[in-house]
Formats: C-alpha cells, sequence, structure tokens
C-alpha cells in the first residue's frame, strides 16, 4: 500500500510521493496490497471502486462508517471527500479502482445515444451520473470485471491503454446497474426527483446497517430506525428498490458472508455460523441451495461470492 503520511519519510519515500501525487487524481489509477494498518486522512478524490478481502476496511464518508468486507464494494463518487482506515491483525488485501475525471460522464453521454447516429452527430456530449454509496454484494455484471483486472494486475499488467479500456468497460457496467436499480424513477413518478434521491439515501443507510450487524438480532424495527422511516413505508419502498423484503435481503446477506467465509478460512461450521447470525441448521440450509452440498460442498466447490472467490 503506498505510505503517504505526511511523517518525516526517507529520499526513495519522497521520491515516491513527488511522483505519486504529480500523476494522482489526473488519470485512471489502482492501488491495491496487503497491510495490516494503512490509514489515510479526508481527501477529495475522483470515482473510485474499493474492494477488499481477507478481512475489512473502513471508509468515513459524510460522517458515516462504512466498512467494505469479503462479500462487498463500495462505489464513492468523483468529487467525495472521505478518509478510510485498515487495521488488522492479519494481512488484509486492499484493491481500489479510481478513474480518470470525467470518464463515467462521457461514457453516460455515449450510452444515450444509439450507435447508428454516433457517425453522424458526433462523440456528444457528457452526462452527468451519480452513483448511490452503499455497499453491494458482488454480482455477475460488475464483479467479473473487477476480478479480471485485479488477476491481470497481480500478475505484471502494467499497460495504461489497457486499463483505460477496462476502466470504460466497467463504468459501463455501473451505469447500466445504476439505471436497472433506478425503480424508484418509475414506481414513484409524481415524486419530486430531489425526494427520490432522499428516499434512495436512506434506503442505502438500512442496507449498509444490515451489512454492517449480521451478527446481532436485528428487526425490521432496528432497520427502519437506520432508514429514520416507519416500519410501514420503509417496508413498502424497500419492495419497491430492491424487489424483495428486508428479512429476505438479510438473510441472503448473511449466505454470502458465510459462504466466503467457509471459501477462505478452516474455521469450524458453528463459528462461521455464528459470525453472521444464522443458526447451524440455516448455514446447512444455505450451503444446500448454493452449492448443491452441505458445508464440505461449499469448501471443496467454492461460494463464488466473495472479491477474489475462484471461478
Amino acid at each position: 500500500m503506498p505510505d503517504l503520511a505526511p511523517a518525516p519519510c526517507t529520499p526513495r519515500q519522497a521520491e515516491f510521493r513527488r511522483e505519486f501525487y504529480r500523476r494522482w487524481g489526473r488519470e485512471n489509477c489502482i492501488v491495491s496490497g496487503e497491510a495490516r494498518h494503512a490509514e489515510y486522512g479526508l481527501f477529495r478524490q475522483t470515482l473510485s471502486i474499493k474492494c477488499v478481502a481477507r478481512g475489512a476496511e473502513t471508509y468515513f464518508v459524510d460522517r458515516r462508517r462504512v466498512t467494505v468486507r469479503d462479500d462487498s464494494w463500495l462505489v464513492l463518487n468523483e468529487g467525495r471527500t472521505y478518509g478510510s482506515l485498515l487495521d488488522s491483525r492479519t494481512p488484509v488485501y486492499s484493491f481500489s479502482i479510481f478513474f480518470r475525471p470525467g470518464l463515467a460522464c462521457e461514457v453516460a453521454g455515449a450510452l444515450r445515444r444509439p450507435l447508428a447516429r454516433l457517425l453522424d452527430d458526433g462523440p456528444g456530449e457528457p452526462a452527468s451520473i451519480e452513483f448511490g454509496e452503499t455497499l453491494r454484494s458482488h454480482d455477475s455484471v460488475v464483479s467479473p470485471v473487477l476480478r479480471f483486472i485485479q488477476r491481470e494486475i497481480a500478475n505484471g499488467m502494467r499497460d495504461e491503454d489497457w486499463l483505460e479500456e477496462q476502466c470504460q468497460f466497467l463504468a459501463e457496467r455501473l451505469i447500466r446497474i445504476y439505471v436497472r436499480n433506478d425503480s424508484l424513477g418509475t414506481q414513484l413518478a409524481g415524486v419530486r426527483p430531489v425526494r427520490r434521491a432522499e428516499i434512495a439515501r436512506r434506503l442505502g443507510w438500512a442496507t449498509d446497517f444490515m451489512h454492517a450487524n449480521l451478527t446481532e438480532a436485528i428487526g425490521l424495527r432496528d432497520i427502519a430506525a437506520a432508514a429514520r422511516l416507519s416500519r410501514f413505508h420503509f417496508l413498502r419502498l424497500f419492495q419497491i428498490v430492491y424487489g424483495t423484503t428486508p428479512a429476505t435481503y438479510l438473510r441472503d446477506l448473511r449466505t454470502r458472508r458465510a459462504l466466503v467465509l467457509l471459501e477462505s478460512t478452516r474455521l469450524p461450521a458453528e463459528e462461521v455460523a455464528a459470525r453472521v447470525g444464522l443458526s447451524r441448521v440455516s448455514l446447512w440450509r444455505a450451503t444446500r441451495a448454493a452449492c448443491g452440498g452441505g458445508v464440505r460442498a461449499a469448501r471443496t466447490h467454492g461460494a463464488r461470492a466473495g472479491f477474489l472467490a475462484r471461478g
């Protein structure tokens, strides 16, 4: 991990920092590596995606603590000011992609135009876009691109043109998820855009609360309180936006976290179940549904639920 602390440094570190800041925030960049402790103060950044393996990393955004773990990833928008902390007894692998300024807006503008009109109308204007800054479970759309980029970088890829291509592919997939998940626009067409944005933000607080409290006995009252909504209105809005109930969403999160632990550690099944807030029977049922077998099947074949999952 880059050592950018302001404390006195060696001539080699000083040279690295000069080169780092000469290019930082102006081009696509990847920051990755293992560390037990890495702390960065508040800094205004470009659009970025955060991933972690074998541990957790916490980001401080708008007076919130958002913790990324093996089974989740986080988008932070261009111009966002935030800090981060990684602190662990064992090495944690951190992986972040920073997009050059304006890249996502360029891709969003291009996606609004049909290919048949590109030659006649020119490249077109960039389009403003802002992503929800909440934790997302690894999926089949964005996560495969993240894993591919990580593997290539780990194998020595250092081509900046290649990284530009990959960042454009990744931005396109982010935008397609953003559009697909923006069901508030159609379901609540009579609500002003500012109010829709506030609803989406509060529901994001609720999903982040669930991610952070998997081991706790939380229920609808607690989750709705995290969103600062009544239980009735929260349940109704959550079903509209996410297409499922909070209880099902929470159970799926616990299952994903359990599958990651089974694949990446040798913890006993009872301890895995306790760490994610599931009973031993619920864990067995979850592994049967995901892998076609019990705990042994999950360990052998892999859950593919985490950032560095096999496959």
